[in-house]
C-alpha cells in the first residue's frame, strides 16, 4: 500500500530544505491518518473549447496546499455512468516539477464496506517523467495495480498533450490503457468492491517539490463531455 505521490518517501528530508510545515485544507476530508487525498473541485476550472470539447485547468500557486507530504487533488462531475465504457482525455502540464503525476478518475462511486458508505474510484496518471501509474482509491486509501512503470510512448516535454484512453471490455472484465495510441497495459479491478461505474473526473499531485508561490502548478485537461 503507497501513497500516489511517489516523493512521500523522502517528503521528512525537505525539513531541512525550508518547505512549509503543512496545511490541512477545510474541505471534504477522508478519515484521519489516511492518505491525503481532497475533493478539490474548486481548483479545477473547466470551460467550452469549442467543437464540443471541454478545458478543465487545474491551476495554483497557494502555499496552502505546498506540504511535505504532498496533497492529491482530485474532482468529479455529473450523475456518473451505469457502466464504464470508453473515455479519451488529452493532458498536458506546462508548470510544476516533473514527477508529480495528474490524470483521470473513473468508476466514482459511493460503496457499501462493512456496513459503510465509501468513496471509491480508479486512478490513471502519468507524469513529464515519463511515467504511469494505475490504482484504486477506497476510503482515501491507494491501492497500485503495479507501482510507477516506465513507457517511451508518453510525451515528456513540457506543455505537451500527451492522449490516455482507457476501455473496458465487458466481455472479460478487463480495462485497457492507451497512451497517444499505443496499448499499455491490460487490468483488472475484480476485489470488492469491483468498479464498473459511476462519475468521471480529473486529478493532480501537488508534490514537496514543486515551488510554491514562485511558479506552482498548471495542468490542462481536454476532453469532449
Amino acid at each position: 500500500m503507497r501513497l500516489v505521490n511517489i516523493l512521500t518517501a523522502m517528503a521528512a528530508a525537505l525539513i531541512f530544505a525550508g518547505c512549509p510545515l503543512g496545511y490541512i485544507p477545510e474541505r471534504t476530508r477522508y478519515p484521519e491518518n489516511s492518505p491525503p487525498y481532497f475533493h478539490a473541485e474548486e481548483l479545477f476550472v473547466s470551460e467550452d473549447f469549442g467543437d464540443g470539447m471541454t478545458r478543465t485547468v487545474f491551476k495554483t500557486n497557494d502555499v496552502r496546499y505546498w506540504t511535505l507530504e504532498g496533497l492529491t487533488m482530485w474532482t468529479v462531475w455529473g450523475e456518473g455512468e451505469a457502466e464504464f465504457g470508453e473515455r479519451t482525455v488529452k493532458m498536458a502540464k506546462s508548470r510544476g516539477y516533473a514527477g508529480g503525476g495528474y490524470g483521470i478518475v473513473f468508476c466514482h462511486d459511493e460503496y457499501n464496506v462493512g456496513g459503510k458508505n465509501t468513496p471509491a474510484m480508479l486512478v490513471v496518471m502519468i507524469n513529464g517523467e515519463g511515467y504511469y501509474i494505475i490504482g484504486k482509491v477506497q476510503g482515501g486509501i491507494f491501492k497500485d495495480f503495479g507501482w510507477w512503470k516506465t513507457t517511451p510512448y508518453i510525451n515528456k516535454s513540457a506543455g505537451s498533450y500527451n492522449e490516455v484512453t482507457v476501455r473496458y471490455e465487458n466481455g472479460n472484465g478487463e480495462y485497457i490503457l492507451e497512451i497517444n495510441g499505443s496499448e499499455i497495459e491490460r487490468f483488472r479491478d475484480d476485489n470488492e468492491p469491483a468498479l464498473r461505474g459511476g462519475k468521471n473526473g480529473y486529478i493532480a499531485v501537488i508534490t514537496p517539490f514543486d515551488k510554491f508561490p514562485d511558479s506552482g502548478i498548471d495542468v490542462y485537461f481536454l476532453e469532449e463531455r
